[in-house]
């Protein structure tokens, strides 16, 4: 134990590297003791009965770095364990992953929203039925007032009646009311299961890109725009901890945007929901918990009340959950599981997500199949082109009059863009909007393939002969030529010219195209939060498909 812990302090970040350790200690501890002779200090262990027990196991074989810090160990069993063991190829090292379709991907996506809906839809059922007991509106003696007295009892103590005793048996009215029902059944009336914990990490590993340590981490999210009791927050940020990135690097933040149905933020929401009495119960129970992803486990008491932090617990979990769902007749795509699905999801958000751009290249595309088939079309057809475009003037047109109040409208912008009149309803309905105007087809991008949904930053926008602004959109370019403009002071010129400066003198030339400077003074302060914080969401790329 002294050598795991001093080894730990010096080179460990995790603490979930730490019990993955313990665990290799006990396992060593059991088989030294009952080797033959015993082993019984550090100075017996052979490279014979070292090269055995360690075999082909890699976290075995890794261990071998705490005994090493051990004077007593033979100066052969050093070496041999110091010794690189099977050296990875370089095809190895750079064989391609494969990631899973845009289409495989919205499937596990929706399997697993399906799967969180159907829980929160059950669990506010039944919260709704505890306070009408709760309120007294509910006829006493009736079912629906006997299962407003168990959820009560439920969510006070975490479990439903027993009689005292370490048996913990269920008394009479408690089997009486349930019946058939299990008592696992009865307590996913007001908390999440462990499988339905296990689709809400699916969810945000699709939406987010997150692995599972972040995951198994993470706690309940501020609101930046709102206060933690507003209905729906614009903005969720969450705390993230990634151990790798080391001491200095290893907090950050991210801000989950809610735009609707779809987006990061409302997944969040919809997990939120989904915990929210799991929470409410752990601290009545005098076990207040920040954790975001709480559940109900086993048959047992209030303790199997909490979060799935320790060990590979979440990992099976998101397993069982993809054979509950297959076994139900739901086609999952091959290879459904935790890392499977945040490298896909890395490769398909298009940009760095929680990691540098360095081994987003790296890592991600450089060694996705998918991405190495495709890049020279990408480049040809889509990159290339992005480049024409975006050195050439503004395409994108102002129809100033309209605001969306009358047909008139409509007419306005369908004669002054030269657009259909339904294209043009659908743009003064607020149907077709983007962060900074209407786009009239997605799917013929001027930055990429024909027939594709477009796939570059919202910025292009300005470039696109697609987009139309109309005046209500003119309050949000104003805002956002003023936040790039104070971005001017932060970069490099060497960063302002590369990332920024054609951006900017797009929406320039725009904004002194169809307004004054002191018409753009007065268009901001008119601008709602949320504009504020959709512009925001967009530049820090939170928005980007």
């Amino acid at each position: 134990m002294e050598l795991l812990a001093r080894h730990g302090r010096a080179r460990w970040t995790s603490e979930s590297t730490y019990g993955t350790a313990s665990k290799t200690l006990r396992r060593f501890l059991r088989d030294a003791a009952a080797s033959e002779p015993p082993i019984t200090a550090v100075d017996q262990i052979n490279v014979f009965w070292w090269k055995a027990w360690s075999q082909d196991f890699t976290v075995r074989r890794s261990f071998g770095s705490v005994l090493q810090a051990s004077p007593q160990l033979p100066a052969e069993t050093r070496s041999y364990m110091a010794a690189p063991r099977r050296k990875p190829t370089a095809e190895k090292k750079t064989a391609p992953k494969h990631a899973h379709s845009k289409a495989d991907l919205k499937t596990v996506r929706d399997a697993a929203a399906a799967t969180v809906r159907s829980a929160r839809l059950r669990i506010e059922k039944n919260v709704a039925l505890m306070e009408q007991w709760r309120n007294g509106a509910l006829t006493e003696g009736s079912p629906d007032w006997a299962w407003g007295q168990m959820l009560d009892h439920i969510s006070r103590t975490g479990d439903v009646p027993r009689y005292a005793g370490r048996h913990r048996v269920l008394t009479k009215e408690t089997r009486r009311l349930m019946g058939d029902e299990r008592v696992v059944s009865a307590l996913a009336r007001l908390f999440p299961t462990v499988l339905e914990i296990a689709a809400a990490s699916v969810l945000l590993i699709i939406h987010e890109g997150w692995n599972l340590s972040v995951l198994r981490k993470m706690q309940v999210p501020s609101f930046p725009n709102a206060d933690g009791d507003a209905g729906s927050p614009a903005v969720h940020r969450l705390a993230t901890e990634k151990a790798r990135r080391g001491k200095k690097r290893r907090h950050s933040s991210n801000n989950l945007v809610d735009v609707g149905e779809g987006s990061s933020g409302w997944a969040m929401k919809q997990v939120l929901d989904l915990t929210r009495q799991a929470r409410l119960t752990l601290e009545r129970l005098g076990r207040p918990s920040p954790m975001l992803l709480l559940a109900r486990r086993g048959i047992g008491g209030p303790e199997n009340l909490g979060s799935l932090r320790e060990g590979s617990a979440l990992e099976q979990a998101i397993a069982d959950w993809v054979r509950d769902q297959r076994a139900s007749g739901v086609h999952l795509p091959p290879r459904t599981s935790a890392q499977p699905l945040r490298h896909s999801a890395q490769i398909h958000h298009g940009r760095a997500r929680n990691n540098t751009q360095a081994t987003q290249d790296s890592d991600y595309l450089l060694k996705d199949e998918t991405v190495r088939e495709d890049s020279r079309d990408v480049v040809e057809s889509g990159l290339s082109k992005a480049v024409e475009h975006a050195r050439e003037r503004v395409q994108m047109r102002l129809v100033a009059r309209a605001t969306g109040d009358t047909e008139y409208d409509a007419e306005q912008v369908a004669k002054a863009a030269g657009i259909d009149l339904e294209t043009a309803m659908n743009i003064t309905k607020g149907r077709l909007k983007t962060p900074v105007a209407s786009c009239t087809d997605y799917e013929n991008s001027d930055f990429g393939p024909a027939g594709k949904p477009c796939g570059v930053s919202f910025l292009l926008c300005f470039a696109c002969r697609n987009a139309v602004a109309t005046a209500r959109d003119l309050p949000r370019i104003a805002y956002l030529h003023h936040v790039i403009e104070g971005l001017r002071s932060t970069l490099t010129a060497a960063a302002w010219t590369a990332d920024w400066q054609g951006h900017h003198a797009r929406v320039s030339d725009f904004l002194n195209t169809h307004t004054s400077q002191d018409g753009r003074a007065e268009l901001i302060p008119t601008l709602a939060q949320a504009d504020r914080d959709l512009i925001d969401g967009m530049l820090d790329r939170r928005l980007d498909p």
